[in-house]
């Protein structure tokens, strides 16, 4: 019986065009945004458009028991107009509220707002008028845009253009089934005045010229996500012969001026398309002007990606490739391509790739400006770094890292170090001051609450070392850009001295 009233309710509120609405909410969530967010935006856009059939059915219902419009719910009694009129008002401030402290925020949720507040409009006054359209136009404008204006970009005019024509047509094509019995219900909208004739026409005319602005408008670059955007027209090539690599040069780059150049490093398990996705340092790379490199690790008997890291992480098959010596191979062979700054090269990565950081930077210390990396350690063994120059060491770590412990442990018996004794390696390595200082914490995860994040500070004479530790912190934390931009920076404010 609760089932049978459920589906009441969403008859009531057009499920058909309210579902429509709803999941291209979500579709222009995911390309502008990301999935996460976008399941948020398309609940949030659901409850609107409930509030818009709800009070159209409520509105109609006399009209609607003149017709024997038995399809309605109302009228076929399976929900009576109090119980509808109770839920509408108690939905409306859920509505409202939902919208604007959503990922919609205050203004993308304020425009999808007024694009409601036009469809409850055209119920009580403009469907009477010749000017129905217009809710049309300004309420199906509204929900790109709202969307746009949720990750801080204008909308661009052909997509307002584009999806208030679309808008239009369906009310032209809307209205047709119904046309005859509205006007004995002196329901005097544009199509009723038309007549179905040249409403369908009309519809006809509006959905051509929709197509006609898809085709000449720049689709698949409005519609991409800004991190996607500010990559998208960098230009690659690929290194790295029977083990491929691809490089990504910043836009602006120019031959002449020398780049610095980061290499990024995965964890095990993961690719270097995950990695990507997962800490977005492509995209830090690319706002600071920096040649990014995405690479691989081999494949070991379960199907995962490695590196050859350390005795701890991650080469559980003792495969006997050397990591290093490839990673300095790729650096040779874009060095050799492109214009790269060798005081400027850095390697940045997570969990076995952090572990790999430490074994590059041991190995080829004359290579490697600094190093940065989040949930990774070194072995405990001294002898396994044998690096006798500095390089710069930022080391991330969460205190909740339940794989990595930040206060060490061991893999399969192999012990690693605990942040804090990594760090403390490399101020030896680096001539530092055994004395650390704390720093001001600072907002490192935007998704932990507050500022988080404290800095461990060892002030050395020609390097830096630092221990980022995230109060609360999980072995992999919810990245966005500010995090890689705050690492990138600090990379780049450590070249090689």
């Amino acid at each position: 019986m609760r089932l049978l009233k459920i589906r009441a309710y969403l008859k009531a509120a057009h499920f058909g065009p309210t579902m429509l609405i709803t999941t291209i909410s979500f579709a222009l969530g995911t390309q502008l945004w990301w999935e996460g967010p976008a399941y948020v935006i398309a609940f949030t856009v659901f409850l609107g458009q409930l509030i818009i059939g709800w009070s159209n059915d409520l509105y109609d219902y006399e009209d609607d028991l003149k017709h024997n419009r038995t399809n309605k719910p109302l009228v076929a009694g399976t929900i009576n107009p109090e119980n509808l009129r109770r839920t509408t008002f108690i939905f409306i401030p859920i509505a409202v509220i939902a919208n604007l402290i959503g990922p919609l925020g205050l203004k993308g949720g304020s425009v999808y707002l007024l694009g409601v507040g036009c469809g409850i409009a055209y119920n009580f006054y403009f469907k009477f008028s010749p000017l129905s359209p217009l809710p049309y136009v300004i309420a199906c404008a509204a929900l790109p845009a709202s969307i746009f204006y949720a990750v801080n970009r204008t909308p661009p005019l052909w997509v307002l253009a584009a999806s208030s024509l679309l808008g239009v047509a369906f009310h032209f094509l809307n209205v047709i089934k119904d046309l005859e019995q509205d006007r004995t219900s002196a329901i005097g909208g544009l199509p009723q005045r038309l007549g179905k004739k040249i409403s369908r026409a009309m519809a006809i005319i509006l959905a051509v010229a929709v197509g006609f602005i898809f085709v000449q408008s720049p689709v698949s670059k409005d519609f991409k996500s800004i991190e996607f955007q500010d990559t998208a027209h960098s230009s690659v090539f690929s290194v790295g012969g029977d083990r491929p690599a691809i490089v990504t040069l910043p836009i602006g780059y120019s031959h002449s001026v020398p780049a610095p150049l980061i290499i990024d490093l995965h964890g095990y398990m993961g690719t270097s398309l995950d990695h990507q996705r997962f800490a977005k340092m492509d995209v830090a790379a690319n706002k600071r002007g920096v040649i990014y490199a995405a690479l691989d690790g081999l494949i070991d008997s379960q199907g995962n990606q490695f590196w050859n890291a350390s005795e701890a992480c991650c080469n559980f098959n003792a495969n006997p490739v050397d990591d290093g010596a490839y990673i300095q191979g790729l650096i040779d062979e874009i060095s050799q391509k492109v214009s790269v700054d060798p005081r400027r090269i850095y390697i940045f990565g997570h969990s076995n790739g952090h572990f790999m950081s430490y074994r590059f930077a041991c190995t080829y210390p004359q290579t490697v400006a600094a190093i940065a990396g989040l949930a990774g350690a070194m072995d405990t063994a001294l002898d396994n770094c044998a690096a006798k120059s500095p390089v710069s060491v930022l080391h991330i770590h969460g205190t909740n890292d339940a794989v990595i412990d930040y206060k060490g442990g061991q893999i399969l018996g192999n012990e690693f170090t605990s942040a804090q004794e990594s760090v403390k390696r490399w101020a030896g390595i680096d001539q530092c001051s055994l004395k650390p200082t704390l720093g001001t914490a600072f907002d490192l995860i935007t998704s932990l609450e507050g500022k988080e994040s404290i800095p461990t500070l060892f002030s050395c004479p020609s390097a830096s070392v630092e221990l980022w530790t995230i109060d609360g912190g999980s072995h992999g934390p919810t990245l966005d850009s500010s995090f890689a931009l705050q690492v990138m920076d600090w990379l780049l404010a450590h070249p090689k001295g």
